[in-house]
């Protein structure tokens, strides 16, 4: 699905469980609920969100899906070791009668195609509230009650289905409807009421003052956790050219009042998945000074460093990390490299190294065939270094090169994919092809409003939005 909000973690809600989440792991959900806890669950979650985030939102989508059960876990850790939390976190919830004036949720964010979900009639923005009577309101509680149900049907055939209540259309009212009892297939985000409305201030209105308020008036009615509470007050974090000031002076706020652990995971969650990367690099840094070197923080340092167009910041962060012998905790694993290889790559690309930024993603798609973003970021330096005269001809080779690849990025993003042709039709005077690949996605809601967010993450990808926008106001004109 492309849209940035279905690049959120996936839920436990995926319909295939039991597979390995991607290549590039090689582990399963399951198999990552085994690993001991500290420093390795908590690297592979971080590096997960890195590459989601240097991948402007499509590299290794199901990667990054697969950190979000992880989060549940490493959140369990935490709270272990926070006296104030709650024992019971993680186990089924018991079942409720009554859901009237529910505070928290999931968000779905996304609905795979064709899903039972997609059949039940879920959509983007329904908040679940409940699974079969079960409150639900983070990932471990919903991963409990499916566990539950499942069994219960493995064993007996029943229930078949299942119910689940609801918030739709920022109606406060409960709603229900049924699902087949099993995964569904969707994308979610962990959910309150009074930070729905901190998000709709930040995010929509970049209004600090109105969501700090609602981030009080929440505190206040001591119906929200402290973790909720946190979640907050990361998102608060001032994100201005001009808030150097203030910005410090809440994240010192926050790691003086919150333990650093979960002030940086939040940092991924709330910061990163908004890209609000000055906030971001803010919170980073300050765990650095702490804890002086941690690679998975160091690498989501440099994340937000070539975000930020701070390239020579990145570069030496990598170069440091990199300086690390082998057997040093903190030094990168093989995964961990091929995080910093593409972090390395969008450096070149801001450097209009093109050619250097090719290679690394051409060696990316050898390790990750038919990876989206991959494929994308391979044909856009391709395009580059063709239409600036470096190498003629060199898109349509590229093209050539990854014929077999492109099926499920044509099936998932096919209007990226003609933007980008569209661009080189253009620049080699072919404008009448490239019209006939607007013309297909005119109608499109989502080519309209995604091809922006997605192409504005490259250096010069105004480029292509402008062309875009231009030849369908050529169209428009026509009678």
């Amino acid at each position: 699905m492309d849209n940035p909000s279905s690049y959120e973690h996936r839920s436990v809600l995926e319909s295939t469980p039991s597979a390995n989440c991607h290549s590039m792991a090689g582990f399963s959900t399951q198999a990552l609920a085994r690993e001991p806890h500290g420093k390795s669950l908590r690297w592979f979650v971080v590096a997960l969100v890195i590459l989601f985030l240097i991948s402007g939102g499509w590299g290794a989508v199901t990667a990054f899906n697969y950190a979000q059960t992880s989060l549940g876990n490493w959140r369990q850790q935490l709270q272990a070791r926070d006296a104030s939390s709650n024992p019971l976190a993680g186990d089924l919830p018991p079942v409720k009668k009554d859901f009237y004036g529910t505070l928290a949720g999931l968000k779905i964010v996304g609905v795979t195609p064709d899903s039972p979900a997609a059949r039940a009639g879920l959509k983007y923005g329904d908040i679940l509230v409940a699974y079969n009577r079960r409150p639900v309101s983070n990932q471990d509680e919903i991963s409990a009650a499916m566990d539950y149900e499942q069994e219960q049907y493995n064993r007996t055939g029943k229930p078949a289905t299942v119910e689940l209540t609801l918030y739709r259309d920022g109606d406060m009212a409960l709603k229900t409807l049924r699902v087949p009892t099993g995964r569904l297939g969707i994308y979610t985000r962990e959910w309150t009421f009074a930070y729905a409305f901190v998000d709709d201030a930040i995010m929509q209105r970049n209004d600090y003052a109105e969501a700090e308020r609602y981030a009080n008036q929440a505190e206040a009615s001591g119906q929200y956790t402290a973790d909720q509470l946190l979640h907050m007050r990361v998102l608060c974090v001032n994100n201005e050219k001009d808030g150097e000031a203030i910005r410090q002076s809440q994240v010192d706020d926050l790691y003086q009042k919150s333990p650093a652990d979960k002030v940086t995971l939040f940092g991924n969650y709330d910061l990163l998945y908004n890209k609000r990367f000055r906030a971001a690099a803010a919170v980073f840094e300050r765990y650095l000074k702490i804890r002086k070197v941690d690679v998975s923080t160091e690498l989501n340092l440099a994340a937000c460093y070539v975000e930020l167009d701070r390239y020579d910041d990145a570069d030496a962060l990598l170069k440091k990390v990199l300086a690390r012998p082998n057997g040093d905790e903190n030094a990168p694993s093989e995964y961990g490299l091929s995080v910093l290889s593409n972090i390395r790559g969008k450096i070149d690309m801001g450097r209009h190294q093109y050619d250097r930024a090719q290679e690394r993603f051409l060696a990316a798609l050898e390790r990750y065939p038919g990876d989206s973003y991959y494929v994308l970021a391979f044909l856009y330096c391709a395009a580059q270094r063709d239409v600036k005269g470096e190498k003629p001809g060199e898109f349509e080779a590229a093209y050539k090169v990854l014929s077999g690849q492109l099926g499920e990025t044509e099936n998932s993003m096919g209007y990226h994919l003609d933007a980008l042709r569209a661009f080189i039709f253009v620049k080699h005077n072919r404008t009448p092809e490239a019209a006939a690949l607007v013309s297909k996605w005119k109608n499109s809601a989502e080519a309209k409003r995604y091809i922006p967010v997605f192409w504005s993450r490259f250096p010069e990808g105004s480029n292509i939005i402008d062309n875009w926008n231009n030849l369908l106001q050529g169209l428009s004109g026509k009678t």
